[in-house]
């Protein structure tokens, strides 16, 4: 008699859904890439500008000894050597300009394509980052999930299209953090130091929450480049009062009263992401707006501080370290490319430590899909065929403009949650393994 072989319709059913699933994901990931190269890479072989402009710009001009916060010589020398065409009104970090100063000896045209090439690798760096702290085989389905989220990510997305400068901070930042994991603190410390010269609203946040562990290596690894950059800037022919002076105006350019990235009338409607764009709506007062942002920051940093110290840096890393870059958004100016870093809760999200996730780590996923959602450039298309008794109502300038603001908020309040009850959790073992301990 021959032998019948029976199929288990359950696991072909799955077997089916899974690759499906990985299909769908694939070509999702093709989609993603195409927009990278066609509306990234291709526009930059033509010269068209973006964020790097102004920081080539300013690096360049760092090189030549001169002053990169004047705004007329810096306007007159990116028309020169970019063809910039606008006002230049730097406020980035000199120490961003010292490290991509290199870019400089190649013609704008050469160092934008190299740029993004670079900041497509950083993409990719990102993504493999999150899978190993997240603890994902490579071809688990959760690890092509997470990659393929982080490709359709609108923020990622606007960091390349403009080259900015979190396309290397945010990996950065992530590869600090794992080699801090992996105990190899002295690297760690100069990978973060990195960061925070190239983005201090990033880098220097998670340096601080391992420098909060007194790990020194930590420390001297960031102390390396802190002291190389430094001595960048000892023999400057600018006098450091003059480019003081020079970058408290044009912090003022942009940020002031009815400036373009302020708070109060006259400010870009869908671009500023902390809370003060909330509290003014509500209150219409400038410095009341800030006292609230800032007091919401200051008892929601103790929060963290206390949830930390409770749990005794026993907590899930990434949530930890997640929750304090989100924290920063509060009250703080972060450009919507800098979201990108916030990411790394997902690789606490999408772990399973049990049969069920709890409800934070569902509700930090759904209010991930909503920020990977393109609503900026939704409303800015949109917003000019608005009628103006609806663009200039009151709910819609409270809610609707600022809805990025409201998910912010929204992650904020879930990550504080979660880590409030990580640092429980974590108490109660500790309690429990004492008392085994006291039995035996």
């Amino acid at each position: 008699m021959g032998t019948v072989l029976w199929s288990n319709p359950v696991v072909d059913s799955a077997t089916m859904s899974r690759r499906w699933l990985r299909v769908t994901l694939g070509l999702i990931a093709i989609l993603m890439l195409a927009d990278f190269v066609f509306r990234g890479i291709v526009p930059a072989v033509s010269g068209s500008k973006n964020d790097f402009a102004e920081v080539y710009v300013g690096a360049w001009m760092w090189r030549h000894g001169q002053n990169f916060y004047d705004v007329p010589l810096t306007t007159a020398t990116g028309n020169l050597i970019a063809n910039t065409g606008v006002n230049i009104v730097l406020i980035y970090p000199p120490t961003a300009l010292v490290l991509i100063a290199p870019f400089t000896f190649l013609p704008w045209i050469s160092a934008n394509v190299l740029w993004l090439l670079l900041g497509l690798a950083g993409v990719a760096a990102t993504i493999a980052l999150l899978i190993k702290l997240a603890g994902f085989r490579a071809w688990d389905d959760r690890a092509l999930l997470l990659g393929t989220y982080v490709l359709a990510f609108d923020p990622v997305h606007q960091a390349f299209h403009l080259g900015n400068v979190a396309l290397f901070a945010v990996p950065l930042c992530f590869l600090g953090i794992y080699l801090a994991e992996k105990r190899d603190d002295f690297a760690s410390g100069f990978a973060l130091c990195l960061a925070a010269a190239l983005k201090p609203q990033l880098g220097v946040w998670v340096l601080a929450f391992y420098l909060l562990q007194l790990r020194r290596r930590v420390f001297l690894g960031a102390l390396l480049p802190a002291v190389g950059l430094a001595l960048a800037f000892s023999c400057y022919p600018v006098p450091l009062a003059t480019l003081i002076s020079s970058y408290r105006s044009n912090l003022q350019y942009w940020f002031g009263p009815g400036r373009l990235y302020g708070f109060t009338e006259g400010a870009l409607p869908f671009h500023v992401n902390n809370t003060q764009v909330i509290f003014y709506q509500l209150l219409h007062r400038a410095q009341a707006a800030n006292l609230l942002a800032y007091g919401l920051f200051a008892c929601s940093l103790m929060v963290w501080g206390l949830a930390v110290w409770r749990g005794r840096f026993r907590v899930p890393v990434p949530l930890a370290v997640a929750s304090l870059l989100a924290l920063s958004f509060v009250s703080l100016y972060h450009s919507v490319s800098d979201v990108t870093v916030l990411t790394l809760a997902l690789c606490w999200a999408l772990q399973q430590d049990g049969e069920q996730r709890s409800w934070t780590k569902i509700t930090a996923c759904v209010l991930f899909l909503l920020l990977m959602l393109p609503g900026h450039s939704a409303l800015m298309r949109l917003s000019p065929y608005m009628s103006p008794g609806i663009a200039e109502s009151w709910w819609w300038r409270l809610f609707v403009a600022r809805y990025f603001v409201w998910l912010l908020v929204g992650i904020n309040v879930v990550f504080l949650w979660a880590l409030m009850d990580a640092a429980g959790n974590s108490t109660k073992y500790r309690t429990r393994a004492r008392g085994l301990i006291a039995v035996e």
